[in-house]
């Protein structure tokens, strides 16, 4: 591909794996860093690609890094930077927005859904000269909120309620970029994600992970959770790769489900498998009204412990599994995740992604697999 990437959100779990894998796949990459001047916003790409590398630094040109918010209007570009974008960029990769399930709509909206606002002007101005190839963001398929049976790639205004609102603002970021029809948007879709499947890596250690670290430090004995509920989560290089395809593939357009689907776990499962990796009894699934009240740390993520609706991926697999890319079962690498949880005391002790892919290969070389 001639033109460069635009990179946004490349601070973030999922942004900073994007930012490596387009590196390693010999892409011109620009990255919006929110920053007061070029020297924070250098300094902040460094720290992105010190959790992500040992010893690499990158070479003239490899990356370029220019300042801008997302919250701010016109994304705080310069003039000057601005025009660059539009001579130059083909492919939008918007990961930033905020994941935060604890904060209010406000706050929410004005990350997630003005932000995307703001990501579209840029992608029409680009496009104008009609260069712009793929405009790729990152929702979630927790877009579908309470809804219960089956949510299907082309769903997404089903009068549904939200546990929350971080899901009710990717929601109404994807209805503005529907409305994009102009666009050559591609909205991505993942589910719960988690650490890499093959070194457990991970720089974000939420949603699945508070549960856990409270049950392997004997604090979570009980959560409030049907054992036949469905919890769905996907590692971050299944989701990465399903990203760089989608960003080139020509013949990709509308929503993909990102997730594990007909492989996810239960809640029961997971508790059991977790329980089994842990060397302790599993947790107790029990109806809200018979649990004792959880810590908030726990209580925010709880809800996706209970989760009643499945996933239909027809679309995503359908354009994936002829690149082979497949989701793989998530019992095939809980015990990756859980050991780099533990052996980084779930984040505390920092651990680089090719760190831990050096780990994870002299660990099998070891076990002679």
């Amino acid at each position: 591909m001639s033109g460069a990437v635009l990179l946004t959100g490349a601070t973030g779990f999922l942004g900073m794996d994007m930012l490596s894998s387009l590196l390693e796949h010999g892409r011109q990459v620009i990255v919006l860093m929110r920053a007061a001047d070029e020297g924070e916003a250098k300094l902040r790409l460094d720290g992105v690609i010190s959790r992500l590398y040992e010893h690499r630094s990158l070479r003239d040109g490899e990356v370029r890094v220019i300042c801008g918010d997302i919250e701010a209007p016109h994304l705080r570009l310069s003039e000057a930077d601005e025009r660059m974008l539009i001579s130059e960029v083909d492919s939008i990769v918007h990961c930033a927005g905020s994941i935060s399930f604890g904060a209010d709509l406000a706050s929410s909206r004005a990350i997630n859904v003005e932000g995307v606002r703001r990501v579209i002007d840029l992608s029409r101005k680009i496009a104008s000269g009609g260069a712009l190839r793929r405009l790729l963001h990152v929702s979630t398929a927790y877009v579908c909120g309470r809804q219960e049976g089956v949510f299907c790639e082309q769903d997404l205004d089903l009068r549904q309620e939200f546990r929350n609102a971080y899901e009710q603002s990717k929601y109404e970021a994807e209805l503005l970029l529907s409305a994009a029809s102009d666009l050559p948007v591609v909205v991505a879709r993942p589910s719960i994600v988690v650490g890499n499947s093959e070194s457990g890596w991970t720089s974000a250690f939420n949603v699945i992970y508070g549960p856990m670290r409270a049950f392997a430090r004997g604090m979570l004995e009980e959560v409030p959770a049907n054992p036949g509920s469905i919890v769905d989560f996907v590692p971050i290089d299944y989701v990465t790769a399903a990203l760089m395809h989608l960003l080139d593939d020509e013949a990709a357009s509308g929503n993909y489900h990102l997730v594990a689907g007909d492989l996810a776990f239960s809640a029961g499962e997971l508790a059991s498998a977790q329980a089994e990796l842990l060397g302790r009894p599993p947790m107790r699934l029990l109806p809200q009204e018979e649990c004792r009240a959880l810590p908030e740390g726990i209580a925010t993520y709880a809800p996706y412990l209970d989760i009643r609706c499945e996933f239909d991926d027809a679309r995503a697999r359908a354009a994936l599994e002829p690149a082979g890319i497949t989701a793989p079962a998530p019992g095939d690498y809980l015990h990756r995740l859980v050991e780099f949880a533990l052996r980084t005391r779930f984040g505390k002790q920092r651990i680089s992604r090719e760190a831990a892919f050096s780990a994870a290969l002299a660990a099998r070389c070891a076990s002679g697999r």
